[in-house]
Parts: structure tokens; C-alpha cells; sequence
């Protein structure tokens, strides 16, 4: 009888989100037999860090970058970025491209960063009827940036959740942080043909999503064309609305992409 392979999935949260968002697939994947790990970034999820201090994408990134250079360096691991976590694929792309068999980029932001920057952050920028609705904190005062931006009740089963099951959107509401603002403000990403470009990338579409819609998700896909291109018919957030389609979405890419098992 042959041996399935052990893959090692990486889960990467997107804003507002922590690692909790990834429960059905933590648990799908489990009981596939392989190994998950689900991360916490700074001022997300259960890290006690709050997101007024976070004071650049770097220090909000650093948990994930802790994780992956304390791997071995002979392990390969499938990293799965959601929304605002492709910007965390990217970083960690260009860090330690001899440990990611393939980066998923879920409805995310696929971006190259350096002199584009600033052009591919503002592909994201909400209406600014939705923007009035933030919950903006000065913490530094009020002449000064916000350091955190919330999302109110009222937006977010639109923006996050259209499509999600009530019980889904509910406990999300629950667990949804406010998001540092110095991570996009403050952003030194920089990537090389040498190192991030090495690394094969897949992107998943959400034909729902109202958040990146589909047609900024085309954005960056022709930006930065991935080696493949998947569809889920689903809001932003496919780890609820759909999850047993994404299992098996992310059970094909590793399959494909990932040779060596753990």
C-alpha cells in the first residue's frame, strides 16, 4: 500500500482575522493526516500585543517569520496566504524561498512591493462611503495617523462574510481585532527575482467577494502572473462559506507542487 504524503500547511490570516478564521481547515487537514500550523500575527488572534503599538508591517509580521526560520531547512512547507496576508507571503517568499514548496495566494494581496508599493496598497482602498464607517484610534493624537482601524458591526458580513453561514459570521464577529495602521503606512516590503520570484504561486478568485473584488483580484494577477489560477463562487472568506471545496483545492495544490513529505 503506497504512503499518502505528510504535507505541512502554513496559515496565514488576513486583517482583522487571527488564526482562529482557519478552524474547518485545521481540522480537514488534520484528519487528512497532515500537519498544520495556523499563525497568530502581531496583535491578532490570541497575541496579546495591541494594534496602537504596532509600529510597522515588519514587527506585525514577525511571528510568522520566527516560525518558518525555525524550520528545518529540509522541509518544504505549502504556505496559504488570506487578503491582506499575501503581503506576509511576499515577505516570507523573499526570506526563505528554499522552505515554501508553493505559495496560495486566497483571495489575496499578490504584490511585488519596492517602488510599486504604495500604487498596489491603493488598489485596496474602500469607498470612501465605507471608510466614514471605520472606527479610527489616535494614539499618538489626534494631529497625527490613526494607529488602529476597526470594522463596525454593520460592515462586516457585507464586506467579509455575504456568502458565509450566520454561525460563521456570528463567531467572527466575536473574535475580529482591530488592525494596526502602521502596517500599511509603515511597509518596507521588497522583493527579488532571485529569491521571491523563485517560489511558485497559485491564486484562488472569490467571484463574490466585496472587499478585493474580483476585478482588483484580476489586478494582481496580471501584475504578477501566478503559476496557477483557481475559482471559488463565494464571499472573501471561503475557510467558512466553502470549506470542504477549499480542502480539496489545497489538497490538489500541495499534491502538485509539494514532492517531498514530512
Amino acid at each position: 500500500m503506497a504512503i499518502k504524503p505528510n504535507f505541512h500547511f502554513v496559515l496565514v490570516h488576513g486583517i482583522c482575522h487571527g488564526a482562529w478564521c482557519w478552524y474547518k481547515m485545521v481540522h480537514l487537514l488534520q484528519q487528512d493526516g497532515h500537519t498544520v500550523t495556523a499563525i497568530d500575527l502581531k496583535s491578532a488572534g490570541a497575541d496579546p500585543s495591541v494594534a496602537d503599538s504596532i509600529k510597522s508591517f515588519e514587527e506585525y509580521n514577525q511571528p510568522l517569520m520566527d516560525f518558518l526560520a525555525q524550520l528545518p531547512s529540509t522541509e518544504k512547507i505549502v504556505l496559504v496566504g488570506h487578503s491582506f496576508g499575501g503581503v506576509s507571503l511576499a515577505a516570507a517568499s523573499e526570506a526563505f524561498p528554499e522552505k515554501i514548496a508553493v505559495a496560495v495566494y486566497l483571495t489575496a494581496l499578490m504584490i511585488r512591493g519596492g517602488d510599486r508599493l504604495q500604487e498596489e496598497l491603493k488598489l485596496i482602498q474602500l469607498d470612501e462611503e465605507f471608510n466614514k464607517q471605520f472606527i479610527y484610534k489616535f494614539e499618538d493624537g489626534p494631529e497625527q495617523l490613526p494607529t488602529s482601524v476597526a470594522l463596525p458591526n454593520a460592515l462586516q458580513k457585507y464586506l467579509f462574510y455575504s456568502t458565509t453561514p450566520s454561525a460563521d459570521a456570528t463567531l467572527a464577529s466575536l473574535c475580529l481585532r482591530p488592525v494596526p495602521h502602521n502596517i500599511i503606512v509603515k511597509n518596507g516590503l521588497q522583493t527579488s527575482d532571485e529569491k521571491y520570484g523563485t517560489v511558485p504561486r497559485v491564486y484562488i478568485r472569490t467571484e463574490k467577494d466585496n472587499i478585493v473584488s474580483p476585478k482588483i483580484q484580476q489586478v494582481f494577477i496580471d501584475g504578477s502572473p501566478p503559476k496557477e489560477v483557481h475559482s471559488l463562487d463565494c464571499d472573501h472568506s471561503p475557510f467558512f462559506c466553502l470549506p470542504d471545496e477549499l480542502h480539496q483545492l489545497l489538497l490538489d495544490i500541495a499534491t502538485r507542487f509539494n514532492k517531498t513529505s514530512i
